[in-house]
């Protein structure tokens, strides 16, 4: 753990309370695992589980538990604009397409994945056989591929559209990613100032509460709780994504703040105070 050298301002330590069903974080976790051994490399994990891995240490040892868990899994692959048709028929994003559907993952909208489990079984079902179900049985795993570029003949090739996240492209161009490991498997991180840029977007454009919320959680983890110096982090982040400090911090109000500092198990000054930091 490496939070700088000040103390954390009215700090007050409570219980965390987890934002989603334990039986799906848990579900989730345990697919993220399966997943991650079968991926074709290079590939980054995105998102909530992300965070997890990035922060865990210190707010552990801070806490007593884990950080918080996530519903989603979230990866990422490189894609060069100047593959051929068959070049991106052959990409790792292509082979990563094929391991999610043997693994029980199915088309779900435009650009996602999903597995739909029985909560109390574990049992994998296909859509027809979930419509037999209440809804309130069953949990919707989504998985989303995202890639730094998408090539000109993406849906021609895959007939759906895809996620574009344009900071993989410099894990991926500068090799920026952190290797962490999950269960002994190695896994590549964006480093925690470009996970928090990517957080920092994402909360500008949620549409549910939940997932603000969570997003409002993790950037106050990934700058208090990540093993580098928050100084360093803020720096950074507001060195290259300004905008977006701002833009994050508007969509963070008193009410989402609040929620995150209880979901957090901290006090609402101590949050509002660490993640005022994003400041221009």
């Amino acid at each position: 753990m490496c939070r700088g050298s000040r103390s954390p301002p009215n700090e007050g330590i409570f219980m965390t309370v987890e934002i989603y069903d334990s039986k799906e974080t848990v579900t989730a976790n345990t697919a993220l695992n399966t997943l991650l051994t079968s991926l074709p490399e290079p590939f980054v994990l995105l998102g909530g589980w992300a965070v997890y891995l990035t922060t865990s240490l210190s707010f552990g040892e801070i806490h007593g538990a884990p950080y918080l868990g996530s519903r989603d899994l979230d990866v990422g692959f490189h894609i060069d604009l100047n593959m051929s048709v068959d070049e991106l028929r052959q990409s790792t994003f292509s082979k990563a397409i094929d391991v999610a559907k043997n693994a029980g993952y199915f088309p779900h909208g435009s650009f996602r994945y999903c597995k739909i489990i029985r909560k109390e079984t574990g049992e994998i079902l296909t859509e027809t056989e979930s419509k037999k179900i209440p809804m309130y049985e069953l949990f919707y795993l989504y998985l989303d591929m995202m890639v730094d570029n998408i090539h000109p003949n993406h849906s021609d090739v895959f007939n759906m559209s895809v996620l574009d996240e344009p900071i993989l492209a410099r894990i991926f161009d500068e090799k920026l990613g952190l290797i962490s490991q999950i269960n002994e498997t190695d896994v590549l991180l964006p480093p925690p100032y470009l996970l928090l840029a990517t957080k920092l977007r994402a909360i500008q454009n949620r549409t549910r509460d939940d997932k603000t919320i969570k997003d409002a959680c993790d950037i106050y983890a990934l700058i208090w709780h990540s093993s580098v110096d928050y100084n360093q982090i803020i720096k950074a982040v507001k060195k290259e994504y300004g905008k977006d400090c701002e833009k994050a911090l508007q969509v963070i109000s008193e009410n989402v703040a609040r929620t995150a500092a209880y979901h957090l198990g901290i006090e609402y000054e101590q949050y509002r105070d660490v993640i005022g930091k994003l400041k221009i």
